[in-house]
């Protein structure tokens, strides 16, 4: 089998990341080319790392942009280069995007055109969409608006929580990405042009699904949908949640669907009825000034 591709670079971090290297990694002695993952931001967890070790993969950790861009550039000395995007916040710059020896595939874990940007899992709960999916594409100069190659639908259940969404999106993106790797490598994967919407919204990393607080009077769907939303586990993807009670600012540690209200455990409770039954929060006062915290990332204009 045959790719003009002389250099494979993965880009990323995390479980889809691990897997792509690992799908790359089996098929380079079919196909001849060099492997090369790129840590762009470290994690304390990283899959892809621990496979690049295991293999002698030549490993970069490049957490500086224009040392990454320079690299990507100098790549072509070798040949054509293939970069895969996945789990990765890197934005590639135009000079690079429209090098005719550079190709790049990125993964979206959102069904694109709608939800481009970051976070996407956390929007598609917040807006109570029916559906969601993900996106293999290549890249273009806009942010996510390159030719699709593959999508994949799942349902979105009615009490599913972000981590738990985001993980069945990466196992589908896993499978998505064995079904076209090889035609990626041979050029012949198929290229669907993206319909741009004209109301079209990129989200930033910085925003928050209602702006990360709540109204104890609002909707209880509401407020149980932006505690999903927003419910990353043990990553602290966005600042805890705010109301006020009492006057007083407070911000939710943990909360769960109960049937009664039975569950004082001698923390600060609080009960909201909901379907014949209760969302229980638990909470800490709020010692901050601000009513919400949100993370500041505007003075990076490369970074959404």
């Amino acid at each position: 089998m045959n790719t003009n591709y002389n250099t494979v670079i993965v880009i990323g971090y995390g479980v889809i990341t691990g897997h792509v290297l690992q799908t790359v990694y089996d098929n380079a002695g079919i196909y001849g080319y060099e492997i090369v993952y790129i840590e762009y931001e470290s994690h304390p967890f990283n899959q892809a790392k621990k496979l690049a070790a295991k293999y002698c993969i030549n490993y970069c950790s490049l957490t500086d942009k224009n040392v990454l861009l320079n690299f990507f550039l100098k790549s072509r000395e070798n040949g054509k280069t293939l970069i895969i995007s996945a789990s990765n916040n890197y934005i590639f710059p135009s000079i690079l995007v429209d090098c005719e020896d550079i190709d790049i595939v990125n993964f979206h874990n959102a069904l694109l055109p709608k939800y481009p940007g970051r976070n996407a899992p956390s929007w598609v709960i917040y807006n109570s969409e029916p559906e969601t999916g993900i996106t293999w594409h290549y890249v273009s100069s806009d942010i996510d608006t390159g030719d699709i190659i593959v999508q994949k639908k799942i349902a979105v259940a009615p009490d599913i929580k972000a981590y738990e969404l985001v993980s069945e999106l990466m196992n589908l993106a896993a499978d998505s990405f064995d079904e076209i790797f090889k035609s990626i490598l041979e050029e012949n994967a198929v290229r669907i042009k993206q319909t741009i919407l004209a109301n079209r919204t990129v989200y930033k990393s910085f925003e928050i699904p209602g702006n990360g607080v709540f109204d104890l009077r609002d909707d209880p769907a509401k407020i149980y949908r932006l505690l999903r939303a927003t419910d990353y586990g043990k990553n602290n993807i966005f600042p805890k949640i705010k109301t006020s009670l009492n006057g007083q600012s407070i911000q939710i540690k943990r909360y769960k669907i109960v049937d009664d209200m039975n569950y004082a455990n001698g923390e600060l409770n609080y009960f909201i009825p909901y379907n014949e039954k209760f969302i229980l929060l638990k909470y800490e006062i709020d010692d901050s000034d601000s009513e919400t915290t949100i993370l500041d990332s505007t003075k990076d204009n490369e970074r959404i």
